[in-house]
């Protein structure tokens, strides 16, 4: 559970950092729909900082939160494990739609 958090920050912040790094013609495609200034990175830090100590004194003040997100991850993480399972499947014997049906005309008779 731990690693399905640090893969959801880590996968949100290399989002975060994709448009510095792309190619101009690229950085145009999100268009310029900014609400107004753009915070500094010390800002952000700072902000983020501030969430996560509130994120960790949730389940002081409120139980209950804590638990129901446990169940909730507990659950999607079955799911995906589910999705994985039949992922592999797909991969390792192919999507039924790809199959090639075997013609009776083309079979040779014994």
């Amino acid at each position: 559970m731990r690693f399905l958090v640090k893969m959801v920050v880590l996968g949100f912040l290399a989002l975060m950092a994709l448009p510095y790094f792309a190619p101009q013609e690229y950085r145009g495609a999100a268009g310029d729909n900014e609400a107004g200034p753009t915070p500094s990175a010390f800002e952000l830090a700072a902000m983020v900082g501030e969430a996560a100590a509130d994120v960790r004194n949730i389940c002081v003040r409120q139980p209950g939160v804590c638990e129901t997100g446990g169940e909730i991850i507990s659950y999607a993480g079955s799911r995906a494990r589910e999705g994985l399972v039949v992922a592999y499947a797909m991969f390792r014997h192919g999507h039924p739609s790809m199959q090639q049906e075997e013609d009776p005309a083309e079979t040779p008779a014994e």
